[in-house]
């Protein structure tokens, strides 16, 4: 086992969740504020707790960040909905399966992904993805804000839970892997590897100007993929 950790985007990158998380949030909008959400904010490569705090504002709550946990905890107590219907509505993207078997045993692999712990767990298991990630160690929508800090979430609980020392998984042993420049520059905040993947709404080119150190246009050719990823 190679002493990397590898934190894995998940939605536009492992799988295409089919619009389940729009069909969420204004479940809980309604729940919470009587009425049906009008507007969504931009979601790609953002956290929960970011799109919750923009999307409450543009609704035109007062004190949009008071409500920013019981709106978490709405998503959360609502994520077992999302199996059923990212697993009628979604699909896997091509390659993933087999890029995370490849990796398994190679490298400490979990995900980095702005979605809250709960519904990134039934997304991967709705679609037969979370077999092979170690999600104890991953960094989540409800851990905080700003999407840069996740990856030091994740280095803490991967030394924690490996017996590393805190820094064990600073600098390039580290990998981030996603599908749009937030997450490159995420991964370059915290003097992480970088390595996009074209297969979201970004095309190879404006992950290579956000400073990707690789870029991949999916991940189909999993050789490919792991010599992007694991150390030379």
């Amino acid at each position: 086992m190679s002493d990397l950790l590898v934190l894995w985007d998940i939605d536009g990158t492992l799988l295409n969740a089919g619009e389940a998380g729009h069909d969420l949030y204004d479940l809980v909008f309604l729940q919470l504020f009587g009425r049906s959400l009008e507007a969504f904010a931009p979601v790609a490569g953002r956290t929960d707790r970011a799109i919750i705090l923009d999307t409450l504002s543009r609704a035109g709550v007062a004190e949009p960040r008071r409500y920013v946990d019981p709106f978490i905890a709405g998503l959360t107590a609502r994520a077992p909905m999302v199996r059923e219907a990212v697993a009628v509505r979604g699909h896997a993207l091509p390659g993933a399966a087999a890029v995370l078997r490849g990796l398994h045993g190679r490298a400490y692999q979990s995900v980095l992904t702005g979605n809250v712990r709960a519904v990134a767990e039934v997304k991967l298991a709705a679609l037969g993805l979370r077999d092979r990630l170690d999600l104890c160690i991953g960094a989540y929508g409800d851990d905080h804000e700003v999407r840069a800090e996740l990856v030091e979430v994740a280095r803490r609980r991967a030394a924690a839970v490996h017996g590393r020392s805190p820094g064990h998984f600073a600098g390039p042993s580290t990998v981030v892997v996603g599908d749009t420049p937030l997450d490159i520059e995420a991964a370059l905040a915290a003097g992480a590897r970088a390595v996009g993947v074209a297969t979201g709404t970004h095309p190879a080119a404006d992950l290579l100007a956000a400073g990707a150190h690789a870029v991949l246009p999916d991940l189909t050719d999993t050789s490919l993929v792991l010599e992007a990823l694991l150390p030379a």
